[in-house]
């Protein structure tokens, strides 16, 4: 997604990126899309030098759900999507509609379950809805294994650790994923295959410091 944001031309299309918690409010929010957003006319705001903005919505499903089974930060969201506006909060306006254009809305999520929320249907309805699975761990094994083996194709007496190195980070990357779940209070609790990178790497170096000559490593 941000690859594809990156290549956005500033003077035509904004980037605003909002980051969603279990601490996230509504008022939060809204304050956060209206510091990016100037009065055209009237009641109507829009982002600034007559441009449109992208607003990407990340962890959308992590705001807190009340005793009611709500979540209100979400139903915020959903009335800046289907009525392109929320309302103004000063005193001397409040019950006006502020209207809200140009701007379009991107989110992302964690698959609902395992401590992590859903959003409402009300506000689905509104997203394309793309399901992007994890790779197989044959996929997974077959590329860090592959990058573990290129490293080390000049040295017969490490490469023949790659495959239980490979397994190894796999099995501990799994076991910590099912046992340290994210919740609304952890929402940082998320290893997802990127940190058996990070693993292999840390793994592949403490070899290269045991086996290797000094002035190799």
């Amino acid at each position: 997604m941000l690859q594809y944001t990156n290549g956005f031309d500033n003077s035509k299309m904004l980037l605003k990126k909002v980051n969603f918690s279990s601490a996230t409010t509504a008022g939060m929010f809204q304050t956060s899309i209206e510091a990016d957003i100037e009065k055209r006319q009237g009641k109507t705001f829009a982002p600034a030098g007559g441009r449109k903005m992208t607003v990407f919505l990340d962890d959308l499903s992590m705001p807190q759900v009340n005793v009611w089974g709500d979540q209100p930060t979400l139903e915020l969201v959903r009335q800046l999507i289907e009525s392109n506006g929320f309302y103004f909060l000063e005193k001397d306006k409040r019950g006006d509609k502020k209207i809200v254009e140009n701007i379009l809305y991107v989110g992302a999520m964690s698959h609902p379950g395992g401590g992590r929320n859903d959003i409402p249907d009300r506000l689905k309805r509104h997203f394309f809805t793309f399901n992007m699975t994890p790779p197989s761990q044959q996929s997974i094994d077959n590329i860090y294994g592959s990058m573990l083996r290129g490293r080390f194709e000049d040295y017969p007496a490490l490469a023949s650790w790659v495959g239980a190195i490979t397994s190894a980070t796999i099995e501990l990357w799994l076991s910590v994923k099912q046992r340290m779940l994210p919740t609304p209070s952890k929402f940082h609790y998320v290893f997802n295959v990127r940190n058996t990178r990070t693993h292999a790497h840390t793994a592949s170096t403490v070899m290269c410091a045991l086996v290797l000559p000094p002035h190799v490593f």
